[in-house]
């Protein structure tokens, strides 16, 4: 693997393109931990992870997929971007209204922070606090987003795996991740998914979709 990673960098070097090799140098430096690893000791780290995922009883996952194709910001009034947060934080507020005793429990958004979406997102919290999102009042999410860095955060890590996983079977059909994380999507007792939607065209036969 390492060998492989300087030669691509040697190559780019010789090709002259400074601004690929900059960016390559950048993407690899974020895998000078794992260099050692081969891809299946990589590819089993991940299923342990999803694993565990898996088998949190009380954890519960919250999603939304939206298909760009299918979607458009001039009808919807908001980008697919919004459209995203503003369908999970609604789901997270209507989850903690019915999972505690009377309705007491609280949450908290923890993001990653990326600062080209953090002033967005907490001005969108402090809106939903005013007047709610479309579909209900925010008063059980407290604060606004805590921005984190997820290179130091591992459950902010367990989230980007969940949206791998979750993508990579929207777009190319890779259940074995997908289907080990989706048993924790939010559910009512009749089984319907209520926690993860796919925003895409009708007659949709995805997993996502057939229990939504």
């Amino acid at each position: 693997m390492r060998g492989l990673r300087t030669a691509e960098i040697l190559k780019l070097q010789r090709s002259g393109n400074a601004k690929r090799l900059r960016q390559t140098k950048k993407n690899y430096a974020k895998t000078d931990a794992y260099i050692h690893l081969t891809y299946s000791d990589r590819w089993g780290v991940i299923k342990k992870v999803a694993d565990t995922v898996a088998n949190w009883g009380k954890a519960r996952l919250f999603a939304e997929c939206i298909d760009k194709v299918h979607f458009d910001p001039v009808w919807a009034g908001k980008t697919a971007e919004e459209q995203a947060f503003e369908q999970v934080i609604s789901r997270f507020q209507q989850f903690l209204t019915s999972a505690g005793p009377g309705g007491d429990s609280l949450g908290m958004i923890v993001h990653d922070n990326n600062e080209s979406v953090a002033m967005k997102h907490t001005e969108l919290m402090r809106k939903y606090y005013e007047t709610g999102t479309l579909w209900t009042s925010v008063d059980k999410i407290v604060e606004t987003p805590l921005f984190v860095d997820s290179s130091l955060t591992r459950m902010v890590q367990v989230a980007d795996l969940c949206a791998y996983a979750i993508r990579r079977y929207l777009e190319n059909d890779e259940v074995d991740l997908f289907r080990r994380i989706f048993a924790r999507a939010d559910r009512l007792s009749s089984g319907k998914t209520v926690g993860v939607r796919h925003f895409t065209s009708n007659g949709c036969v995805c997993e996502v979709c057939s229990t939504h």
